[in-house]
């Protein structure tokens, strides 16, 4: 329920986003590198969504990512991020609970940036597995569990190269008690990296080979008019 209220939501941003002009080419970038802040919900209310009061994070950012652009929207994402419980918010409707939480997920990703027109929105959809680690004075949940990820976000790109990026996924314990106290959703939002190309290659949208111009001087050659009067009076 909670997975499919987090899309539900980010279905506006799809229908209304609106870009700026680009250059149109077959792939937008190469690699994409984040920076940001985990935020987990983990207050075992699923009618809660988006509830401030219960999620845990921290100040400092916490949370890596990596993606490889594959081809036409499709691209791989491996992050890996934590948390800590304080104790002062629940967990599972448990008070006191206290420890880090860490998670390592591998992702599939689908854009929607190309069919948008290569703008400034670039919405997409997220699924995958993972795996958590999670604090062991949690009694209802298991301390390192399998996940399955399914989500969704979005990157606001302040140019060809820089955004943020803001993501949503629903991790479902793969447990016995499947859709049980094992899932949680995690929530992020970070700066993000996008690189046109790797090791130098040519592939990419974003080529200053593009835009220069030929500003060499050239001479042309014309035939001089006195010598060819004289050669003409020779005659």
């Amino acid at each position: 329920m909670k997975v499919f209220l987090t899309i539900v939501l980010l279905i506006p941003c799809f229908i209304f986003s609106q870009g700026y002009k680009t250059f149109q080419n077959a792939n937008p970038y190469k690699m994409m590198f984040g920076l940001g802040w985990s935020i987990w919900d983990d207050d075992g209310s699923p009618g809660d969504l988006f509830k401030v009061e219960s999620m845990q994070a921290e100040v400092f950012p916490s949370r890596l990512m990596f993606d490889y652009y594959f081809y036409k929207g499709w691209s791989a994402e491996a992050s890996v991020a934590f948390t800590r419980f304080k104790g002062t918010k629940l967990v599972n409707n448990q008070a006191g609970v206290k420890g880090f939480g860490l998670s390592a997920d591998a992702n599939l990703k689908y854009s929607f940036y190309s069919l948008l027109g290569k703008g400034m929105i670039d919405p997409y959809l997220i699924m995958g597995v993972g795996a958590t680690v999670h604090p062991a004075s949690d009694t209802l949940s298991k301390s390192f569990y399998p996940t399955l990820n399914v989500g969704g976000g979005i990157n606001f790109w302040f140019n060809n190269a820089i955004g943020i990026q803001l993501q949503s996924v629903g991790k479902i314990g793969i447990t016995s008690d499947f859709f049980g106290k094992s899932d949680y959703m995690q929530h992020s939002i970070g700066l993000v990296v996008r690189l046109e190309s790797v090791g130098g290659g040519t592939e990419g949208e974003f080529k200053k080979e593009k835009l220069h111009l030929d500003t060499k001087k050239r001479k042309i050659k014309t035939p001089r008019k006195g010598r060819k009067d004289k050669k003409q009076g020779d005659a």
